[in-house]
């Protein structure tokens, strides 16, 4: 069922594509300016990388530079011209364009398709195969930055799913095994009635404010079987069975079962912070939430839980996002292999090192940090298996507590936020879930209606 991120050229942008495509100097994705010849990685070479914090933050800067400073020294060949340069939305073509785009940047994982399309950005494929670290990276995550001829064209370095939260404490409360949580729809709904008879929290939550509950009913719907755009992000698919489905289920829960308790209104704050206050039995969340909620917002370590989000029998996966490295198109192989260099040394040496790696866990552990908290790695399993062996001394976090969803993170296809205008899509999403949960005759089948005309003519409009 895994599913790669693969999609055509949204047409509007083929145009652009051309023009930007007109102004690289060759080395983009699909060329080889070196004939096939290896490149001379001992050669004097200069790259220029993005994600230079600010002075704003004096901290990271510092940090930052020392690490840059320990890259050189480590690498004398390589000189490193580091930019402020982030991602924008609004600007990020501009930099294509305009070839200001640095040697190495980060974009987010909802963009990658598209460029990878567009040939915006260097095929890694044949510097990553010599790389100690970068060709051992997490088959799920790889298979974003992976095209139909296997080809890869950047390097994740973060990465999340959403899961299912759950209260541990409120399921001991309700007599349930907090070691064993909901693994289908049904179980979700049973648990979400215990909870609301047996304590004085609402069995389930969802957010419904600021494009939080069409995020949701999004991630939802891929887990009850459809996705609400089309890949190359030109066709609205929000008026589908899965989409009905999970908002008959939200209207179970809410006008049958009484269990999403009284406040319809919920950001994403509200939320969060019913569910850390043990107000709130369970919601769809990012799983990587554990420091989140320990850390920032105080619940007691042993009451987070985390369980992999339930799939029907036609569920796709679940959404999952995080952040990815690219190398300029027009970068040369020398230039690729450098920036691998730096992107293996800023991002993953303490998978590598053991020194650096217990150093890092030991600084976080004695500022209070989480260390050990459930996410979907990076790496495959032997090497975070390594590292969570390193590290084990330092480790404050109740591992055992996960096991289900630490076991099976791997084993569900991620999805990716759909393409284009997603937060529109979201925002057209809100109060179609505000309706089900708030008027008990809600007719599901027009709101979809509605909302797949007002998402179309958006995507329409370009």
């Amino acid at each position: 069922m895994r599913r790669r991120t693969r999609r055509a050229a949204p047409v509007a942008l083929l145009g652009v594509a051309a023009m930007i495509l007109s102004a690289c100097s060759g080395g983009g994705s699909g060329d080889d300016p070196t004939g096939g010849d290896a490149p001379d990685t001992d050669a004097p070479v200069t790259i220029s990388v993005g994600g230079k914090p600010t002075t704003e933050n004096p901290e990271q800067l510092a940090d930052f530079e020392r690490r840059l400073d320990e890259f050189t020294a480590d690498h004398p060949n390589i000189t490193v011209e580091a930019e402020e340069t982030q991602w924008e939305a609004d600007t990020f073509q501009a930099l294509l364009a305009g070839g200001t785009m640095p040697t190495v940047m980060q974009v987010p994982f909802t963009e990658i398709g598209a460029l990878i399309e567009r040939q915006q950005v260097a095929d890694i494929t044949d510097q990553i195969e010599g790389s100690e670290v970068l060709q051992h990276l997490n088959p799920t995550v790889m298979d974003v930055v992976t095209d139909d001829s296997d080809r890869i064209f950047g390097v994740p370095i973060a990465a999340y799913t959403m899961g299912l939260l759950y209260n541990r404490a409120l399921f001991e409360q309700a007599g349930l095994d907090p070691d064993a949580p909901p693994q289908t729809w049904d179980e979700v709904r049973a648990a979400a009635q215990a909870i609301d008879e047996a304590t004085d929290a609402q069995g389930f939550g969802t957010m419904t404010l600021d494009n939080t509950g069409g995020w949701i009913l999004t991630t939802t719907s891929y887990a009850f079987g459809s996705t609400l755009q089309s890949d190359d992000g030109a066709t609205a698919t929000i008026d589908n069975p899965a989409t009905t489905e999970v908002l008959e289920f939200y209207r179970s829960l809410r006008w049958e079962d009484d269990s999403m308790g009284s406040n319809f209104l919920l950001n994403y704050d509200d939320a969060v912070n019913a569910f850390a206050s043990g107000q709130m039995g369970m919601f769809v969340q990012g799983a990587d939430n554990y420091s989140n909620m320990v850390v920032n917002r105080g619940m007691d370590p042993q009451d987070f839980g985390v369980a992999p989000l339930p799939q029907t029998d036609d569920g796709l996966g679940t959404l999952g996002g995080g952040t990815i490295s690219i190398v300029n198109p027009t970068a040369t192989p020398e230039e690729i292999a450098a920036g691998l260099e730096w992107i293996e040394f800023r991002s993953f040496e303490q998978f590598t090192d053991e020194e650096v790696a217990v150093a890092n866990a030991e600084a976080a552990a004695a500022d209070g940090l989480a260390v050990g908290a459930p996410g979907l790695p990076v790496v495959n399993a032997e090497l975070n298996d390594q590292y969570l062996a390193w590290i084990a001394p330092a480790i404050n976090v109740p591992r055992e507590n996960f096991e289900l969803y630490l076991g099976t993170v791997e084993d569900i296809p991620l999805i990716p936020e759909p393409p284009v205008k997603a937060q529109e899509l979201y925002a057209s999403l809100d109060p179609v879930v505000q309706a089900v949960l708030t008027r008990e005759d809600a007719d599901i089948d027009q709101l979809l209606t509605d909302a797949q005309s007002t998402v179309q003519a958006a995507l329409d409009a370009g």
